[in-house]
């Protein structure tokens, strides 16, 4: 209020230390923030991107698989069939061209041969594996006492020079290829295995034969793969990440391939084995199937795409491992990727960042303080003006500022001290005012408390007949000024308003010196326990409500107990009402039975549709309608005859609201009217038939007609006619 100085509280802060604190701290909050989204963005993408090079390489590795294990089983196939329609001989050496020709075109196949159940052997192979071009023929048969026997073929598959020596007896039918073909009587992929010849690791496909008449198994064809060498060198030459490492191993946990170079068999000779992978000198391979080991309790638990990482030597490593299966082969395919591949030059931009950020925040820190220093100086002083606008002294003025906002403030400031006059003079003229608008309203208003205590009262001598001017005074109770039960009811409402904060609105009647007066109470909240009453004389209003009621009783009764039938209708032929007396012309046994059945009054009432289209072009022409008939379906589907007399109800504009009309079955008028007509031609008929009989009998009687009915009768037809 005006007069009074504001004083300075213990909780509050300068102007100064409010605008630099929060936009440091919001600055700090920023860098930090900003720093923290940077670093784990960077780490999410990191994931992402390792996620997706995982997934791009495992695809590409599954495709490659599928390719080697796909190109053997055809082979074997082909091979088969060659065999069982004798094309290919195992026991006397025949068709080994169909084995050269195929290593000639796949140079992935290492050894294609047949073994039959007498312990024959058929097949051509790669002397090595380091020059595929020279390739061997290798049999071996009862002849040889089952030992093998080789020689050279040339470049167009014939038998050359003998190559290799052979001292053990080869028995084909001991080997693991071709027991697993005959176990399984379909393609079998054999384990790896260390090659008779070679101790080359090996993987063979085999493929049963059957004897086409019999059925019985005669043999099985294999093919071996150079697969683990093929699968490592394609391992080493697939860019994995900068410095990533891809394997292959069993379920049993030894290695098929790998993308290192070290070897994964140890040993000489037949004392050569294959590495478990956790036996592997590379320390990623090693140690990335420990982690496998320790993370699942068996390896032939996974059967789907695993990822999962892991810390070797402080580095984070990603990992995904993923089975391939076919038909028995079941492997898993193993990629681990350092963490470090991606992340050196993320390192190198947080850093960046970090310092960027760093040298921003002092800059804004700086800038924050010579700001405020700035803004708060001109403020102080309109601070200053309003303590002593405050205490009464409305001469002040501001000096405008540089800045746009406290120029603007300066310039609000120095017109408030003039405006604030004004105001104070504006807010005495609308109290008066609107203390003439209250007297004006011709209802008793009263401002009372919530215990019925009136406070204010406006207009006490409108209702001086009724209520009486002594009862309606400041200071009276709702109990003084109202007979015991309207000071009740009034009472109730009062606390209801109270209760709820809603609009209480209620009529009473009162009755004094044998006069009635009607009223309508509206009580309304105004603030903490007080209300206002505002009392309406409405008199006149319920005079007028009843006789309204009694005119709509009368037309009531007037309209159900009417002998003609009377309607409302849509023009687009939809009845609104219908008496009862409508609805039993009609065969109805009720108006409301009528309303829902009758939906369209031209197609399902009249008879001839043409006449309800006459009917609306009279109304639409002259408004009423006198005397007009028509033929009209009843209920049962019998037609009476209707008059009806109707006009159409218009709207202010003109529009057509709706046709009312009244309805009369002259039925009977129509039947007695056709009598009356029959009767009326019978007589015509008669009277016509009368003269004619006397026009015939004066003919005949006459002089002329006899004389002609002599001469016919004296006359000779024969002679007449010749």
């Amino acid at each position: 209020m005006i007069g009074k100085a504001t004083r300075k509280s213990s909780g509050q802060f300068r102007l100064r230390t409010t605008l630099v604190v929060p936009f440091v701290l919001q600055i700090i909050t920023a860098v930090g923030l900003v720093g923290w989204i940077v670093y784990r963005s960077a780490q999410q993408s990191v994931n992402e991107v390792a996620s997706q090079l995982r997934t791009e390489l495992t695809s590409r590795i599954t495709e490659r698989l599928e390719t080697y294990v796909s190109l053997p089983k055809a082979i074997n196939r082909l091979n088969a069939t060659a065999f069982a329609q004798g094309d290919i001989d195992v026991s006397n050496p025949r068709g080994y061209y169909h084995f050269w020709q195929q290593l000639q075109l796949y140079e992935t196949l290492s050894f294609v041969y047949c073994g039959d159940e007498q312990g024959g052997f058929l097949g051509a192979r790669r002397l090595s594996e380091q020059d595929r071009t020279e390739i061997v023929l290798q049999f071996s048969n009862a002849d040889t006492n089952f030992i093998r026997q080789g020689f050279v073929l040339d470049d167009r598959g014939n038998r050359t020079v003998p190559r290799g020596r052979f001292d053990k007896p080869f028995d084909p039918r001991v080997r693991p290829w071709y027991q697993a073909a005959k176990t399984a009587g379909g393609e079998a992929w054999s384990d790896i295995y260390l090659a008779f010849s070679t101790l080359f690791p090996t993987i063979t496909a085999s493929f049963p034969v059957y004897d086409p008449a019999s059925n019985a198994l005669i043999g099985v064809c294999g093919t071996d793969l150079f697969l683990p060498q093929e699968l490592s060198m394609f391992l080493r030459n697939l860019k994995i990440g900068q410095t990533g490492t891809a394997f292959i191993m069993e379920r049993s946990g030894r290695l098929v391939a790998t993308s290192s170079e070290e070897a994964m068999v140890v040993g000489e000779g037949e004392a050569s084995e294959r590495l478990l992978a956790t036996a592997s000198p590379n320390a990623t391979i090693r140690t990335t199937a420990e982690q496998l080991n320790r993370h699942f309790r068996q390896l032939n638990d996974i059967q789907s795409v695993q990822q999962l990482d892991f810390n070797l030597n402080r580095e984070r490593q990603y990992v995904q491992v993923f089975p391939f299966q076919d038909g028995n082969l079941d492997w898993l395919v193993v990629l681990t990727i350092p963490e470090s591949d991606f992340m050196g030059q993320i390192h190198a931009g947080r850093r960046n960042a970090l310092w960027l950020s760093l040298g921003a925040l002092a800059a804004a820190i700086a800038i924050g303080i010579f700001t405020s220093r700035w803004v708060a100086k001109p403020i102080q002083r309109v601070s200053q003006a309003s303590d002593k606008l405050a205490q009464g002294e409305l001469n002040q003025q501001v000096e405008p500022g540089l800045i746009t906002e406290i120029d603007t403030l300066a310039s609000s400031f120095n017109s408030m001290a003039k405006q604030l006059e004004e105001s104070f003079a504006a807010l005495r003229q609308s109290e008066a005012t609107n203390r003439a608008i209250v007297t004006a309203i011709p209802d008793l208003m009263i401002r009372a408390k919530g215990d019925g205590t009136y406070l204010d009262i406006v207009g006490s001598d409108r209702l001086r007949g009724v209520h009486g001017v002594r009862r309606f005074n400041p200071g009276n109770t709702v109990q003084e000024s109202l007979p015991p039960d309207l000071a009740e009811l009034r009472m109730h409402y009062i606390q209801k308003a109270l209760a709820t904060g809603e609009l209480q609105v209620y009529e009473q009647r009162l009755t004094m010196d044998g006069q009635a007066q009607d009223e309508e109470v509206r009580i309304l909240v105004l603030g903490d326990n007080e209300i206002l009453i505002m009392v309406r004389d409405i008199t006149d209003r319920k005079r007028a409500e009843e006789a309204l009621r009694i005119a709509e009783e009368n037309y009531r009764s007037i309209f159900e107990n009417a002998l003609e039938g009377i309607f409302q209708s849509t023009p687009d032929g939809r009845y609104m009402n219908v008496n009862p007396a409508l609805a039993k012309i009609y065969g109805y046994d009720s108006p409301g039975e009528m309303l829902e059945s009758v939906t369209d009054i031209g197609k399902q009432l009249y008879v001839d549709p043409e006449k309800r289209a006459e009917f609306r072009a009279l109304l639409a022409a002259q408004d009423t309608v006198k005397d007009f008939e028509y033929r009209c379906y009843c209920k049962d589907g019998s037609i009476i005859w209707t008059q009806v007399d109707a006009r159409a109800v218009k709207d202010n504009s003109g529009q057509v609201l709706y046709y009312e009309g009244i309805v009369q079955d002259i039925t009977e008028r129509k039947r007695r009217e056709d009598e009356l007509k029959r009767q009326l031609e019978e007589l015509r008929i008669e009277i016509d038939q009368n003269k004619r009989e006397k026009e015939v009998a004066m003919l005949t009687e006459s002089t002329y007609f006899q004389e002609v009915q002599q001469e016919m009768a004296d006359m000779n037809l024969d002679e007449f006619w010749s």
